[in-house]
């Protein structure tokens, strides 16, 4: 039995066209900033944090901050997202997952998307929630090398693929390795986009 479960070309090519729509906008209005929200506790978003410094390098945005509970239907991705949490997608991680089991038990979910550049990356943490789902967009062809996903307990490197979802339980230790782009391809949206959605339970 795996630890994670993984899903290649896991959007449809019209939900592929929304996403993106949204993700050139949000980049386009500069939206995406540094994270100031530091110690993340159970349930809740925010970096992780060790010695008192933020371990994310990156650019982030928070969905839930962007949409309140009334207008998240505005958001392609939040409509789309659902799509995660269907019979099938659901089934398969119980299958290949033993702690998929506790799946059914959540009822609590949030939204964040990452933008890596150059030089950016995650040291080792791990998510204050049950489980996470990640889901990497990026501009084909790739332009940059790294951005892969490393569970480090297991020891297990996840290559960054464009439209790959992977689910794991959010308290495997795991960081993201250094992005590495040429100059010319800097600060132009062609670096790592990693949409991603926790979930827990309020029980």
């Amino acid at each position: 039995m795996k630890h994670f479960l993984i899903i290649d070309d896991f959007y449809t090519l019209d939900e592929q066209r929304v996403i993106w729509q949204e993700l050139d906008f949000y980049y386009q209005q500069q939206l995406f900033q540094a994270d100031n929200k530091s110690g993340a506790r159970y349930g809740k978003y925010g970096t992780a944090i060790h010695n008192g410094k933020p371990l994310a390098q990156l650019n982030r945005i928070y969905l839930e901050e962007l949409y309140s509970p009334e207008h998240r239907s505005k958001s392609n991705i939040l409509n789309v997202y659902k799509k995660i949490v269907s019979k099938e997608v659901v089934e398969d991680y119980k299958r290949v997952t033993l702690a998929g089991k506790q799946f059914e038990i959540t009822d609590n979910d949030c939204s964040l998307i990452n933008y890596y550049d150059n030089g950016d990356k995650y040291a080792e943490h791990f998510d204050a929630f049950m489980h996470t789902a990640v889901i990497w967009f990026f501009k084909e062809p790739k332009r940059f090398e790294g951005g892969n996903l490393r569970l480090t307990e297991l020891n297990e490197t996840i290559e960054c693929v464009h439209n790959r979802l992977i689910m794991f339980p959010s308290y495997y230790l795991h960081e993201v390795e250094e992005l590495k782009l040429d100059e010319k391809y800097r600060n132009k949206g062609l670096g790592r986009f990693s949409i991603t959605h926790f979930y827990s339970s309020s029980k």
